[in-house]
């Protein structure tokens, strides 16, 4: 199964001045050189997030290091397209409110949760400072761009209506599955289930599930938006409690044969009652969707030369 990168950076960047000369230049951004050093530490973050998600060394996966150090390059090259445009803007980060950047990661974070970030990064204290330097101009140039943004009635109206999971639930199904690796497995399993043997029983015996001795092959509640492939949640949530499915299911893993169980009906708070919340939301939705589009401005004008 291919590893997505999916992948919670809790701190994004890493030093984009003072670091790394004489390095390899890894790209080149509006005259300014991007070095591999600086590259490394973003993606020693990445590699440390991914080793934490997956319980495995993802280095061994040559692949997947490739997709992690084009991520993190196209991540740098945004940092220094920011800073760039920060510094044209005339912002500045204060001794001040760099210390206070500092304190507020290390009270986040902890002493440990510091230390692990710098083992992690690769950096050192003063590094780490200069960073902290940048992320101040970075928030800064942040908070001009969404100052700008409006949010109308229609907007947050538009929010609710596009986003009901957020204010109530959606319809739910528990269901479990049994994965089999030919579909001649699965056609067997579907006909001894129908002549009365006990679902959890065949799962704990013939899936190929690692978990499946444990779980009996039950993933819970599903709906919609939940994080299953898409032949999969087709299939399920056509199902009524206590049907199984007819046919094999195949995906990318094998062949499944699903069981629905119970069923909870979808549930929607009156708008009235979260417009509130509805506006906070469609707000963030609509400040944070300003500066991806802000940033993706920069890059489109900018000279940037790539070297790897």
């Amino acid at each position: 199964m291919k590893k997505r990168l999916a992948i919670a950076i809790v701190f994004l960047l890493v030093s984009l001045m003072g670091l790394g000369c004489g390095d390899e230049t890894v790209a080149v951004v509006n005259g300014e050189k991007v070095t591999r050093s600086q590259l490394e530490k973003i993606v020693n973050l990445y590699v440390s997030q991914a080793k934490q998600l997956y319980s495995e060394d993802v280095t061994e996966d040559r692949e997947f290091m490739k997709e992690i150090e084009k991520m993190a390059l196209n991540d740098l090259i945004d940092q220094t397209l920011i800073i760039q445009k920060a510094l044209s803007e005339g912002l500045e980060a204060t001794e001040a409110e760099v210390k206070k950047a500092i304190k507020n990661f290390k009270d986040s974070a902890g002493t440990e949760g510091y230390k692990n970030f710098i083992k992690a990064a690769g950096m050192t204290d003063e590094e780490f400072e200069k960073e902290m330097y940048n992320q101040v101009l970075i928030d800064e140039l942040r908070e001009k761009v969404i100052s700008k943004v409006k949010v109308t009635a229609e907007d947050v109206k538009a929010y609710y209506d596009a986003h009901p999971e957020e204010f109530g639930n959606l319809y739910e199904l528990k269901v479990s599955h049994i994965l089999l690796k030919t579909r001649e497995e699965a056609e067997e399993v579907i006909q001894r289930l129908k002549n009365g043997e006990d679902f959890g029983t065949l799962a704990q015996e013939l899936s190929i599930e690692p978990a499946a001795r444990e779980s009996k092959g039950n993933l819970g509640f599903i709906n919609e938006q939940s994080n299953l492939v898409a032949e999969f949640k087709e299939a399920a949530l056509k199902l009524k409690p206590g049907e199984i499915t007819e046919e094999p299911v195949k995906t990318q893993f094998g062949f499944h044969v699903i069981k629905a169980f119970e069923e909870r009906k979808p549930h929607l708070e009156p708008f009235e009652q979260v417009k509130d919340q509805a506006e906070l939301l469609a707000r963030q939705a609509k400040e944070n969707q300003a500066w991806i589009d802000y940033v993706s401005d920069l890059r489109k004008q900018a000279d940037i030369e790539t070297k790897i």
